[in-house]
């Protein structure tokens, strides 16, 4: 059996005949090893061309090069037959280039905790990497053996491996040369077809079944670049994007090598009517990308709302709802260091003043300047805050279900300084909505009970509670303290927010406490809810859901979908990138965010204690984002846009069949592997 032959009975070949008994991926005869210079000169090839993939993303976004990435792997590949350990071991190499680069940013956490910075890399970083790295070198290994494609030098050799005359004189000599096009088409077409199926299958397992479950940077999310190409992520996933750079990849490098080959056996090229075929399906999804990007714009969507007012049932068709997400910029190991900070509440209350009074002073500027404009001021109705915004944790209690209004809780947010004093200057001063504010918090589950442990507190109210379990939630406050509706992060932070293995092994839990002091992130639990939490919209009698979002939840597309429904709908994310300080976290995480805009068809805001606070438009472009001069976001102040919301709320095909793409792209790579095996069998 040769797992390095194609389909049908032609199997691999370097120039020279291959015996059926012949081990796989190894040339006949015995010819000289490699020089150990050329072995490390092929490993830094793949080592390199992973480091250029990772160029690919922010903060470097060279957007172009995904579609040539791949070509250095290919030809260390494809040079010569290989066997599937030797292309694991060199898709491995690729995927440390990529990943230890691209997410190099995630070493900063180990500043903030004061970990030695050999130590968090030996111990956390290096092994994760590596960890994430199998995944491309199990893409390599299938390319190598089973997924290769034919790769005969000419039909001379073609003519040898299956005993076909090529017949005599110059036609003859060019029949031959056509039938070789023909059988290389079809191989490379049939290896790229599959070796682009496969990075999903990779891309599927990186993003659920790999430790975090990571699915940042994926190659289809490279496709953001002017919009265009990833507006088809509402039909696939950003997941199921990666088909298209990886097919390509695997197209370019076979139509160059047929060429070349083409060139040098007939003195000219072959027309490659395979990459031709390619380049037009590359055209038809650029311009039904544009399409959809022109269509999910906040301008055609208010265009579609005016057109709508002069049918005769005058219907809107979509709500501009006026949000303002806000930022200070706060420091994780200040915050670490100083624990939470009253004064950071009063700095958000304060920043939403002051955007109030700043968007209400553009407004009349350009009434000013447009005096025969009818132009009304649009303050924000929603307010978002972060996570860490808070300097209070809410209280639960689990017996009643209901929120308690403890002395704590009632001073700093409700106290005399606090929501219901900025609420009525809001509206006295400004003429504004008493907003509804939605902001990160910690929500704390009290318990009664008689026995005394280092989680139990007494309440004059409540008598003796345990606080032992808590959730980090998305708070929704539209009036008082009762009136407030909680959801809670699902998707947890391995090691930050719960062990792996915990709640089975009890002792993995007791060492992390003894080491470390702390308990495992505070008994931080999962959240179960599954429904869009309905949010007044002020000033109207309307409401429009809330798909939260909490953390890096605005990256894990396959959760937010169980929240989509008919209507309208809004994401809302509240996160905390200051763990990784000013890094490409941030600009990364905001990147795989307004993926989630494309595959909903939602509008998002999102609120950063310290990254990209952004107002996002269903087309995944950004309305608004909070930027210096230089375009970094590090900075204290807001984002305010006015979001197109569709009043019709249409479900996507991804938000309904979720990863459907992938899961195909499973069934045809397993059956087109099977079929390959079944034609070496046949071959050898």
């Amino acid at each position: 059996m040769n797992p390095g032959a194609p389909s049908g009975a032609i199997p691999p070949c370097t120039g020279s005949t291959h015996s059926p008994n012949q081990t796989p991926g190894t040339p006949t005869g015995k010819k000289p090893g490699p020089s150990h210079l050329a072995a490390w000169g092929r490993r830094l090839l793949c080592i390199g061309s992973g480091a250029i993939t990772a160029l690919v993303f922010p903060p470097y976004d060279w957007n172009m090069l995904v579609w040539f990435v791949l070509l250095p792997l290919l030809t260390v590949l494809w040079r010569r037959p290989v066997s599937f350990l030797q292309g694991f071991r060199m898709g491995w190499m690729y995927g440390m280039g990529w990943y230890c680069v691209s997410f190099w940013w995630i070493h900063e956490v180990g500043y903030v905790f004061g970990i030695p910075q050999p130590v968090f890399l030996g111990v956390a970083f290096i092994p994760l990497m590596c960890l994430y790295a199998l995944l491309p070198g199990l893409w390599a290994g299938m390319a190598a053996t089973v997924f290769r494609p034919s790769l005969t030098r000419g039909p001379e050799e073609m003519t040898s491996e299956t005993g076909k005359s090529d017949g005599a004189g110059p036609a003859g000599h060019k029949e031959a040369w056509a039938r070789w096009v023909r059988a290389d088409v079809r191989s490379c077409t049939a290896s790229a077809l599959a070796l682009g199926a496969l990075w999903v299958c990779i891309e599927w397992l990186r993003a659920h079944f790999f430790c975090l479950g990571f699915s940042w940077n994926s190659l289809g999310s490279a496709l953001y670049s002017g919009y265009i190409f990833a507006q088809w992520a509402e039909f696939v996933g950003t997941n199921g994007l990666a088909f298209i750079p990886a097919a390509f990849n695997v197209m370019l490098w076979c139509m160059l090598r047929r060429a070349y080959l083409h060139l040098k056996g007939m003195g000219r090229c072959n027309r490659p009517w395979d990459f031709y075929a390619t380049v037009l399906v590359l055209i038809v999804l650029f311009f039904g990308g544009l399409l959809m990007s022109r269509s999910y714009s906040p301008g055609a969507m208010r265009a579609r709302n005016q057109i709508s007012k002069q049918n005769p049932d005058g219907a809107e068709r979509t709500l501009m709802l006026p949000v303002m997400a806000a930022q200070i910029n706060y420091d994780q190991e200040d915050r670490i260091a100083s624990g939470a900070e009253p004064s950071n509440y009063g700095r958000y209350l304060r920043l939403t003043m002051d955007a109030y009074g700043d968007i209400l002073r553009n407004t009349m500027q350009q009434a000013h300047e447009n005096p025969d404009l009818a132009i009304t001021p649009k303050l924000p109705v929603w307010v978002i805050w972060p996570e860490s915004a808070l300097p209070c944790s809410i209280w639960r209690n689990t017996v009643t279900g209901k929120l308690m209004e403890d002395a704590f809780t009632q001073h700093y947010l409700f106290g005399s300084e606090g929501l219901p004093a900025i609420r009525k200057r809001i509206r006295e001063e400004l003429g504004g909505q008493p907003f509804v504010l939605l902001t990160g918090a910690d929500e704390k589950l009290l318990t009664p009970t008689d026995k005394r442990t280092p989680y139990t507190i007494s309440l004059p109210e409540y008598g003796l509670m345990e606080a032992r379990n808590m959730y980090n939630a998305l708070a929704i406050i539209p009036g008082d303290l009762d009136s407030t509706v909680t959801t809670a992060k699902q998707h947890l932070m391995p090691f930050g927010e719960y062990v792996p293995l915990l709640q089975s092994i009890d002792w993995i839990g007791e060492a992390y406490t003894e080491l470390t002091g702390t308990q495992v992130g505070n008994n931080i639990l999962p959240g179960t809810r599954d429904e869009p939490i309905p949010v007044p919209v002020p000033g109207t009698t309307r409401t429009v859901d809330v798909i939260p979002a909490v953390c890096y939840e605005d990256t894990v597309g396959d959760l937010l979908t169980k929240f989509v429904r008919r209507g309208p709908q809004v994401i809302v994310n509240v996160s905390n990138d200051a763990w990784f300080r000013e890094s490409a976290c941030g600009e990364q995480q905001a990147r795989m965010a307004a993926f989630r805009c494309i595959e909903l068809r939602r509008s998002m805001v999102r609120a950063a204690n310290k990254g990209v606070t952004t107002c996002i438009a269903p087309n995944g472009a950004p309305i608004h984002a909070l930027r210096k001069a230089d375009g970094t976001p590090w900075m204290e102040g807001y984002s305010y846009a006015e979001l197109p919301v569709d009043l019709q709320g249409k479900i996507t095909l991804y938000a309904r069949w979720g990863e459907w793409f992938s899961a195909l792209c499973a069934v045809f790579v397993l059956g087109f592997a099977t079929l390959r095996r079944r034609s070496f069998r046949k071959a050898a």
